[in-house]
């Protein structure tokens, strides 16, 4: 995966584990994905989210299962997700543990984001994964049923969300969304979300502890910090900010600047230091991920489109022959 994104151990082992218990042979998918047992010794050190992603698919070819993030979601607790999951569980209100979530997400996997939007009634999770987690559907599936699987753990209520909004393409069945979500859900979304009510939002935990959630907060900040360094260029900051909008149509100046906290004027002024443009960046993102998403052919080119923020494949086809010299059909056979 580009810029080498990074995941916690810990999101690997739960894969595995899952795997494991329904019949999947361990080592066989370690060595799909290229892992070594010293990768996943210690569940909070760091696994390259490409390894992930070799898993994942070895998990989805094996499993058949049409909603099996689905399934995985209803198989974790919060306390699994290690540090992040023990500050949301002893939080305040259910609140207070989303947003632990979305400051110290990045913990458990810098290719995805959280986001938080209010509105007067409704407070929207949003849930933002790199284009190959949303081609391969079921991690941002799990993702997005954990959210609401651990709300109602925290909360110890039979919480009901507002709505569900899912990037995947409609399914033939949808019983078993409707079972886990039991609110209607939208798929072919920009963006996948879940969205609550203020007031259940304000729904007390079930162990608050206030000064354990403190000294958890210093230690999540502590261990962020790396993570947050990490990006030693304004075209890492800015190509880490791009992928997230992707999927969601094409980004803009504007709103990536917003996303980094910076003027859109300070941001091509800084990427111009650095020999490149706004446009220039999201051009070589583009190719550098169609590369990636063409090598998964259960992906249709339109697909592909889609997820590179493109309105129409046509312009894909057109800027993809202008990278390669060839349409994305001859690459993938070439």
């Amino acid at each position: 995966m580009t810029n080498e994104s990074t995941q916690l151990a810990r999101s690997v082992l739960l894969l595995l584990d899952y795997a494991e218990r329904h019949g999947i042979d361990r080592a066989s998918l370690m060595r799909a994905a290229g892992l070594a047992a010293v990768d996943v010794d210690d569940p909070d050190s760091r696994v390259r989210t490409a390894s992930m992603l070799k898993l994942w698919r070895e998990v989805i070819d094996a499993q058949d299962d049409p909603v099996l993030g689905l399934h995985i979601a209803s198989s974790i607790s919060a306390k699994q997700l290690g540090l992040v999951g023990y500050a949301m569980y002893h939080s305040n209100t259910l609140r207070g543990a989303l947003n632990r979530l979305a400051r110290y997400g990045r913990i458990l996997s810098d290719a995805i984001q959280f986001e938080i939007v209010d509105t007067d009634e409704h407070s929207i999770f949003i849930w933002q994964a790199h284009p190959s987690l949303v081609a391969l559907r079921h991690p941002v599936e799990l993702g997005v049923a954990l959210v609401v699987s651990m709300a109602r753990e925290i909360t110890g209520s039979d919480l009901v969300p507002t709505n569900v909004d899912l990037p995947s393409p409609r399914p033939e069945a949808v019983g078993a969304y409707r079972s886990m979500f039991r609110c209607p859900v939208a798929f072919d979304r920009p963006l996948a979300s879940v969205t609550f009510s203020r007031a259940q939002l304000q729904l007390p935990t079930q162990e608050p502890d206030p000064t354990l959630v403190g000294y958890l907060e210093d230690l999540s900040a502590i261990t962020l910090a790396p993570l947050e360094e990490s990006d030693e260029s304004m075209i890492a900051a800015v190509r880490r900010a791009l992928w997230t909008m992707l999927p969601g149509g094409r980004p803009d100046l504007w709103r990536t600047a917003t996303s980094l906290g910076v003027s859109a004027r300070t941001l091509q002024r800084r990427l111009g230091e650095e020999g490149s443009s706004f446009s220039r960046v999201l051009d070589e993102l583009r190719r550098d991920l169609s590369d990636e998403l063409l090598s998964d052919r259960k992906l249709a080119v339109a697909e592909v489109a889609f997820l590179l923020g493109y309105s129409e494949p046509s312009a894909f086809q057109r800027a993809f022959r202008r990278w390669r010299g060839v349409s994305p059909r001859r690459f993938r056979v070439a």
